[in-house]
C-alpha cells in the first residue's frame, strides 16, 4: 500500500505544486532590436515585429527618438507626417492570452491624450504632457485573458508617439474539472495513506 500510494500520488503532487509557482513576467524593451539604429523615422516599419511571443504591427525601432526626454534607450515608435509606414493605434498581439499587461508610452507632440486598450473592451486613457516636458506615463490593464492590445493617440493626422518597457504574464490555464478532481482524488488518498502508515506504527 504504501508503494502504491506514493506511486500514485507523484503527479498530483507535482501538480499542485506547478500551480503554486508564480509566473514570471516577461518585460520587452527593445535595446537588443533597436541597436544600431538611429533616433528619427525613416517610413521604414519594422512590422511584423515578433519579441518573446508578442507581435508589434505599425511602427519602427529606434535607438531614441530626438527631443523625446522621457526615454532616451531603445523604443517602438510611430509617427503620422513624415513616418508615412507608421500606424495610429500600434498594435500588440500575443501568441497566448497573457495578464497583467502594462506599457510606457511616450509623447512626441504637445500635450497630447493617449488610450490603451484591448480585446476585452478595457481601456485606459491618459493626458501625457508635450515630449520637452518628459510626456511619458506608464499605461496598466487589468484583464487576464489579453490576446491584443492597441496603443493610439488622438491626433489622427500628425501623431508622434513610442511605447517601451512593455511587460506581461502568461495568463495561467483554468483548471478543467476534470483535473480538479483528479487532484482532488491525490489528497484523499494521502490522506488514506498516511492514516494506514500511522495505524502500522501504533500496532508495533
Amino acid at each position: 500500500m504504501k508503494r502504491f500510494g506514493a506511486t500514485l500520488l507523484g503527479p498530483y503532487l507535482l501538480l499542485a505544486l506547478a500551480a503554486a509557482v508564480p509566473a514570471c513576467a516577461t518585460v520587452i524593451d527593445f535595446e537588443n532590436e533597436a541597436g544600431n539604429r538611429g533616433g528619427n523615422l525613416t517610413g521604414i516599419p519594422d512590422s511584423p515585429l515578433t519579441i518573446d511571443g508578442a507581435t508589434f504591427t505599425g511602427g519602427e525601432l529606434l535607438s531614441g527618438e530626438v527631443g523625446l526626454n522621457a526615454d532616451r534607450t531603445g523604443v517602438y515608435a510611430t509617427e503620422g507626417l513624415f513616418g508615412s509606414g507608421e500606424t495610429n493605434p500600434l498594435v500588440i498581439s500575443f501568441t497566448t492570452p497573457v495578464q497583467d499587461f502594462s506599457v510606457f508610452v511616450l509623447n512626441g507632440e504637445d500635450t497630447r491624450s493617449y488610450t490603451v486598450s484591448d480585446n476585452l473592451s478595457e481601456s485606459l486613457t491618459n493626458s501625457l504632457v508635450s515630449a520637452g516636458g518628459v510626456g511619458g506615463a506608464m499605461f496598466s490593464l487589468p484583464g487576464v485573458e489579453i490576446t491584443t492590445v492597441m496603443i493610439s493617440s488622438a491626433n489622427a493626422d500628425a501623431w508622434d508617439f513610442a511605447i517601451d518597457r512593455v511587460s506581461f504574464n502568461t495568463a495561467a490555464p483554468t483548471p478543467e474539472p476534470g483535473s480538479l478532481l483528479l487532484l482532488g482524488f491525490g489528497f484523499v488518498l494521502l490522506g488514506a495513506t498516511r492514516r494506514s502508515q500511522l495505524r502500522a506504527w501504533l500496532r508495533k
